[in-house]
């Protein structure tokens, strides 16, 4: 996100103190004895250890953030701030066990990071906070629980939960400004939207659950509004949309060995696979990246020319449940493990995988990419956001859970949260 690459050096700051200034040995005057006094002994300066555990946020849902002195109380800390243009922001300091809670309330404060001088005698560490900025905007009068959503034309495009209302279950939202529109399609009566993805032209795919026997289909709708319809052949429901760069979308089938997909000029065609997939999304060379539970939880990686793939085992046997695959920028491929709780970073080329470091009893939800490498977690059941960074993570404070996370092209990003369309940046 703008605001925060760069901002933050590492989660974990360790500042030591630097050496100490005094003037140096006198020389002796001429002809008198010298000797070499002993030795002193050498003492290693003294240290603070600060980490950071939650990011201030101001404007819609100003909440202050927090850091953590390790073994240091209140009474040993002296604590400045100040915001971009050299002006004093509050902080406030409170005993945690041994450590030290730095509370900074951004409200007021100018634009940018947060710097932060904090001392504890001659020891000495300069932290810089990043300050993110919360705008919210109302969708469908509040009302709106929102099930997915996916960057277009410089925001957002919002896809109800599949239970929601008719006015909701038949369009898409579009963010535009300070409002939330409709975008709407072709869809009346018990008919659902379950799906939508948006084409590297501009195009917008739809997957429309039909409870008559006519069944399921995919609906394009072009840049200049034009639409075309692709009957599904299943009244299944389809979900998990992505687009390759040849503008054809592909759909999971629910409980079906197969995938089925849509060229623009609506010619229709379907892709065999060996086991029923869970979730799917579009990598950055193509490629399609599939979800895999069962008795053989694993992460799929499929050539949609071909049907070729390699299948990447992970999890345990029976009981994983691997979710929300995510491409990063770096080439590797994030993942949720939905029983579990946890999130995992998947090496395509070596295979090897690894945790991303969450709190003691967080539960990754949602989860989305930012150009600058770090990775945005919703945790549902604590009602906070978790931003991963440099094998640490810190967290902003909802006090509900974030649904339809989503981070745009220009690193802001987005959610909805009771009702709200929330952006950060």
């Amino acid at each position: 996100m703008r605001s925060l690459t760069a901002l933050l050096t590492a989660p974990l700051l360790t500042a030591a103190l630097l050496a100490s200034c005094g003037a140096g040995p006198a020389t002796p005057a001429a002809g008198t004895p010298t000797t070499t006094p002993p030795t002193a002994p050498t003492t290693a300066p003294a240290s603070l250890t600060v980490r950071l555990e939650t990011l201030a946020v101001t404007g819609a849902l100003n909440v202050p953030g927090t850091l953590r002195v390790n073994g240091r109380g209140p009474a040993d800390l002296t604590v400045t701030a100040r915001d971009v243009q050299g002006a004093p922001v509050s902080v406030t300091l409170n005993a945690s066990g041994t450590d030290t809670l730095i509370g900074v309330t951004g409200t007021g404060a100018a634009p940018g990071p947060v710097t932060l001088s904090v001392q504890a005698g001659a020891a000495r560490a300069s932290v810089t906070l990043p300050l993110l900025r919360a705008s919210a905007a109302p969708i469908m009068g509040g009302t709106y629980q929102a099930g997915g959503a996916v960057p277009w034309q410089g925001g957002v495009l919002l896809r109800a939960v599949a239970n929601a209302g008719a006015d909701a279950r038949h369009a898409l939202m579009v963010s535009a400004g300070a409002a939330v529109t409709a975008l709407s399609f072709p869809v009346s009566g018990l008919d659902t939207i379950t799906g939508h993805a948006v084409a590297p032209d501009g195009s917008v795919w739809v997957a429309v659950r039909g409870v008559t026997a006519a069944g399921s289909e995919l609906i394009r709708r072009a840049p200049d509004g034009t639409l075309t319809r692709v009957p599904a052949g299943t009244t299944e429901t389809l979900s998990n949309l992505g687009v390759t760069p040849d503008g054809r979308v592909w759909a999971v089938v629910y409980g079906q060995a197969r995938l089925l997909s849509a060229a623009p000029d609506g010619t229709r065609g379907e892709l065999p696979l060996g086991s029923v997939p869970d979730a799917l999304t579009v990598g950055a060379d193509g490629a399609l990246l599939l979800t895999r539970r069962g008795d053989s939880p694993a992460v799929l990686r499929v050539d949609p020319a071909s049907g070729a793939g390699r299948t990447y085992p992970v999890g345990t046997p029976g009981v994983s449940v691997p979710a929300a695959p995510t491409p990063a920028p770096d080439g590797t491929l994030l993942f949720t493990e939905t029983r579990a709780g946890g999130a995992w970073r998947l090496d395509p080329r070596s295979g090897a995988q690894v945790a991303l470091p969450l709190p003691a009893g967080a539960r990754a939800g949602a989860l989305a990419a930012a150009p600058d490498g770090s990775v945005w977690i919703s945790d549902p059941s604590a009602g906070t956001l978790l931003r991963v960074t440099d094998g640490a993570a810190a967290q902003v404070t909802l006090g509900g859970a974030a649904r339809a996370l989503t981070v745009t092209p220009d690193g802001r990003v987005w959610f909805e949260l009771g009702g709200q369309l929330i952006t950060l940046d």
